[in-house]
């Protein structure tokens, strides 16, 4: 009898974990083809989606905001096209909802360009904002009203026109933004003050009063109504109701109204005048613009 045992196959002794672990790398390292152009595609075509449906949307939500207020027929539609082209625009009809409007102005007037070298290259770029017009309806001012006090709005541009014909109906549309502006200014935990400019529209025309007229009889008219809102409330407080604090406009409350007296509280207040038919515009609000910017 042979006493030599028969050598083991070398076949046989491999496991079958052993066995499939080479299949998975097999199959790991050398793909079907219509596995191997998927991935492929897959690579190149998912980026490119998440940049156009994602971030694309995005960016255009948090664009920096500038909301136009102001009475009915004062020229907010068309003062808004003629900043985005720099040209009269079309005649225009009284809105009855919010229109906004994308503009740009150039990098190098924007406020956070001053720091920047005059050869830096991203100057040369367009910084993108959107103006908001709001009706001036008196049913419909609740619209711009309850819109002041978002985190998107940069600046509220209150239209006019230069005729003030209705004085005491403009002077209370501007208490009523006034108001909420120091209401947002004082309860926001930022130290960056509120932004208000008043464009004086159509100064071309023959009745038309200079800025600085305007400013004045608005500063007299809103202290006659700042009055008359505060003995309303002091008669509340007298009925035991409690006194609301927040409808004192300005520091206080108390004698002469002046637009300066705003800084107090945190709201900048600026006067411009213009006319959308001379296409002033687009050149008066560009460096107040770039200054929110």
């Amino acid at each position: 009898m042979d006493s030599t045992l028969p050598s083991p196959n070398p076949a046989s002794s491999i496991s079958p974990s052993t066995s499939l672990y080479d299949s998975i790398l097999a199959s790991m390292f050398a793909p079907p083809p219509t596995v191997l152009i998927a991935t492929i595609l897959a690579i190149f075509f998912v980026p490119i989606f998440i940049h156009f449906i994602v971030f694309r949307s995005r960016s255009s939500i948090s664009l920096p905001t500038f909301l136009l207020v102001g009475p009915a027929a004062s020229g907010k539609t068309s003062l808004m096209t003629s900043v985005k082209t720099g040209q009269p625009p079309a005649e225009t009809r009284t809105s009855q909802a919010p229109l906004s409007l994308e503009c740009s102005i150039p990098a190098s007037i924007a406020g956070t360009s001053k720091y920047r070298s005059v050869n830096d290259p991203s100057l040369k770029a367009h910084k993108k904002f959107l103006l908001l017009d709001t009706p001036g309806h008196g049913k419909l001012r609740h619209i711009a009203l309850t819109r002041i006090s978002s985190p998107a709005i940069r600046g509220v541009i209150f239209v006019l026109d230069s005729s003030l014909t209705d004085v005491r109906a403009v002077a209370g549309y501007l208490y009523d933004v006034l108001l909420t502006l120091q209401n947002s200014a004082t309860s926001s935990t930022t130290t960056q003050p509120k932004k208000l400019l008043v464009a004086c529209n159509k100064s071309d025309a023959f009745t038309a009063l200079p800025p600085s007229k305007i400013q004045k009889l608005l500063e007299d008219e809103i202290t006659k109504i700042r009055v008359s809102r505060s003995k309303g409330i002091l008669d509340v407080e007298d009925d035991g109701e409690g006194n609301d604090e927040k409808e004192w406009l300005g520091e206080g409350g108390e004698g002469p109204f002046t637009f300066q007296s705003m800084e107090e509280v945190g709201v900048e207040i600026e006067f411009k005048g213009g006319s959308v038919e001379n296409g002033e515009w687009r050149d008066r609000l560009s460096p107040w613009i770039g200054e929110c910017l």
